[in-house]
């Protein structure tokens, strides 16, 4: 993860407040309706979390700026947030099963990131395939516009199967 990573911090509060939220059908698509286990990974403010929970999935957040954890620990009440990052994601072995990106990749550090994103997974958990937007977990990977990759680009994580 990079330095800059942590630079919204500051205006965490406007961040969250200008920001628009994430569609539930669109959450619905991505994760599945019925109620899983999610890791929001590079939370920022629980954006994506709060439309995670709408939809009735269990949420817990990860994000390593203090301040985006202030405030999405206090719009998201019920939300397990926690300090971390991908490369070091504070959670038990196969205790998720699905994990999403909103808007955090392109901060990650791919070659440490996904292997600590396979380790959270359930076993059994789909291949991965990021962008700026990553979801992976009971209904299979979910493409979005690659970022940091090359338009397409798939990483498989090891151990798991394509859909």
């Amino acid at each position: 993860m990079s330095g800059s990573a942590l630079s919204f911090g500051s205006a965490a509060r406007l961040y969250d407040s200008i920001r628009p939220t994430y569609p539930v059908r669109a959450v619905t698509w991505a994760v599945g309706a019925e109620p899983v286990r999610v890791l929001d990974l590079g939370a920022g403010t629980g954006l994506l979390a709060g439309a995670l929970r709408a939809v009735g999935h269990e949420v817990i957040a990860v994000e390593p700026d203090r301040q985006m954890r202030a405030v999405a620990a206090e719009r998201h009440p019920g939300t397990q947030v926690l300090a971390g990052s991908a490369e070091d994601i504070p959670l038990p072995d196969e205790s998720v099963d699905a994990v999403v990106v909103g808007q955090a990749y392109h901060w990650f550090t791919p070659q440490d990131a996904l292997p600590q994103i396979h380790r959270v997974l359930r076993k059994g958990a789909p291949s991965l395939r990021c962008g700026t937007s990553v979801t992976i977990g009971p209904r299979g990977w979910r493409r979005c516009p690659a970022s940091s990759a090359p338009r397409g680009t798939a990483w498989k994580v090891p151990g798991s199967t394509v859909r």
